[in-house]
């Protein structure tokens, strides 16, 4: 789906229901052990892994958020995380996401979607009429949040939100890009060359794609885009009105080393404040200041 042609998400009609991939006893006890025991962390966390997917290969279905998902954690550190230790992935990030989408119409951007896992949560827990917009240049990824949120509303949950996928990349420039298609899923990003295997992708700048998505504001968004974060907020925050800032930014830093101009010192220097800094992502805040005339 474009952005200009919104719609309800569907389950792919390839795709068996949700419950057709539920795992066995052996492997449901290996997620019990890894959520509910100290063998959930440290060194033993692979090893718990490579025993559930001896008894589970391939994706998988269970509940996350209380939701029906279908999750593919041998392709995805992400979604290995949300079957595994869904505790530790990025509480505190999604407390402040679900708080400041509380308000009706609440709007979120997703920069990075990977598999959509932050576009779900929105979508379940966000208040009435919320729009979403998910941005993320691999289909297979994007059909992931489709399924899932499908699911989610099959059973009840889910609400009404309104939800946009772009399928593109995201930089400092409109035109076309090189998408890595090495390694796990959630980490491939951009590269800047063509020696490692890669292919083509659609790029566009972050203020085209609100544009065109007509947002008049922005609740929350979130930036992973594995080291290119320079070549989206930056640029963004310098050609969009303020009215269009992100109130709440998430954006990860694990590789702020890479990145010219350095983008948190740059949102810091516009008026964003730094509220939380995890073990992967920095969250700012930006609050508009009113002047009283006399």
């Amino acid at each position: 789906m474009s952005l200009d042609q919104p719609e309800p998400a569907t389950a792919p009609a390839s795709e068996a229901p949700w419950g057709a991939l539920w795992p066995g006893l052996a492997a449901r006890a290996v997620v019990w052990a890894s959520k509910r025991t100290p063998l959930g962390r440290g060194i033993s966390r692979k090893a718990l892994f490579n025993a559930f997917s001896y008894f589970h290969a391939g994706p998988v279905d269970c509940l996350l958020w209380g939701a029906p998902v279908r999750l593919h954690p041998s392709r995805n550190v992400c979604e290995r995380k949300a079957l595994m230790r869904p505790d530790r992935m990025d509480p505190i990030e999604h407390g402040l996401l679900r708080a400041a989408l509380a308000e009706p119409g609440a709007v979120f951007v997703d920069v990075g979607g990977n598999a959509g896992l932050y576009s779900l949560d929105a979508a379940l827990h966000a208040g009435a009429g919320a729009h979403i917009v998910m941005i993320e240049p691999d289909p297979a990824l994007i059909a992931r949040l489709d399924f899932n949120l499908a699911s989610a509303r099959a059973a009840g949950m889910g609400g009404a939100a309104l939800l946009e996928r772009c399928e593109l990349a995201i930089g400092d420039r409109d035109g076309e890009a090189i998408l890595a298609t090495t390694g796990s899923e959630g980490s491939r990003g951009i590269v800047d060359d063509c020696s490692g295997a890669g292919r083509t992708v659609r790029l566009a700048t972050l203020a085209s794609v609100v544009e065109r998505a007509r947002l008049d504001r922005i609740d929350a968004m979130k930036i992973d885009v594995e080291g290119y974060e320079d070549r989206v907020l930056p640029p963004f925050l310098a050609a969009a009105p303020q009215s269009l800032w992100p109130r709440l930014l998430i954006i990860e830093h694990l590789q702020r080393d890479r990145w010219r101009p350095d983008c948190i010192a740059d949102a810091e220097a516009r008026g964003y404040r730094v509220i939380q800094t995890t073990r992967n992502n920095t969250v700012l805040r930006f609050e508009t200041v009113t002047v009283a005339c006399d």
